[in-house]
């Protein structure tokens, strides 16, 4: 049976004493509620930061969960860079269906970003019409609890950062700025475009891999459905991001991000392609 992982907060974890606590009352629900865990069932623990403690339940009170650290893990140091993936704002399920694939594919940063031809806004309800002004908070919360369940179900050691939504532009102006610190240019930086004519990814991957490139940073940019406007993509063009395909096929936004980070992800693990 698989044990189940839970991402706590790092303050409720004391190494000193061999102890751990759980206060969220979500999943104290979830575990005394839903798992029906007992005292004695074992359970994984993740502070986000890298660390992962094998643990015992020792006591549930009504509103947290006393544990005992029995064995503690350190996530390996990470062979490959960090990824980074950058797409539109698109109809929430479509975008949160994005969030839970993206991070189990490894993804470390997604950006929601607004383009000209983005529809929705971050403030948009499910059917497109404007929300009061905490909607775009409660959209946070949400993309927050999405990737961090997604983290546990796919065992990984950390939770990807998901940020607030940006402009295009923006974006490009934060690429723009890390170009000035002393390793962001060694980084790798994708932007797709349909109907253009630029080599596919897999293609600029095998490139990279013959020169130990996918050890580096790696971000891919997507536009929304209607695509990118030239102005855009000749920005784009301007800052030194590069064109690539993923094929004669027109995919959907999250379709093409999810499609992309695959290829990413199985070119760092296959090691003896080519």
């Amino acid at each position: 049976m698989q044990i189940p992982r839970f991402f706590i907060q790092p303050d409720q974890i004391d190494e000193n004493v061999s102890a751990a606590r759980i206060e969220d009352a979500k999943l104290v629900h979830q575990i005394g509620r839903v798992l029906r865990l007992g005292v004695g069932a074992r359970v994984i623990l993740l502070n986000g930061e890298g660390s992962l403690f094998h643990c015992r339940i020792e006591r549930q009170d009504k509103g947290s969960v006393h544990l005992a650290i029995e064995q503690k893990e350190t996530n390996p140091i990470r062979e490959y860079g960090e990824l980074t993936v950058a797409m539109p704002l698109i109809k929430p399920a479509r975008f949160e269906w994005s969030l839970e694939k993206l991070t189990e594919l490894g993804a470390t940063t997604i950006i929601p970003i607004i383009t000209q031809r983005t529809v929705q806004k971050p403030s948009d309800g499910e059917d497109g019409k404007k929300k009061d002004a905490k909607n775009g908070n409660v959209k946070k919360e949400r993309w927050n609890a999405i990737v961090r369940e997604a983290a546990e179900q796919s065992e990984r050691f950390a939770i990807p950062r998901v940020v607030a939504p940006q402009k295009f532009d923006d974006y490009l102006n934060e690429i723009v700025r890390a170009r000035e610190t002393e390793n962001s240019t060694k980084d790798l930086r994708y932007i797709f475009a349909e109907r253009n004519e630029c080599p596919h990814l897999s293609m600029h991957l095998f490139k990279e891999k013959e020169i130990g490139g996918l050890t580096k940073n790696i971000s891919l940019c997507f536009g929304p459905e209607g695509g990118f406007t030239d102005a855009e993509l000749s920005r784009a063009a301007e800052v030194s991001l590069t064109f690539a395909s993923l094929g004669k096929l027109i995919l959907r936004s999250e379709t093409a991000a999810v499609a992309a980070a695959a290829i990413v992800s199985a070119m760092r693990d296959l090691k003896n392609i080519g």
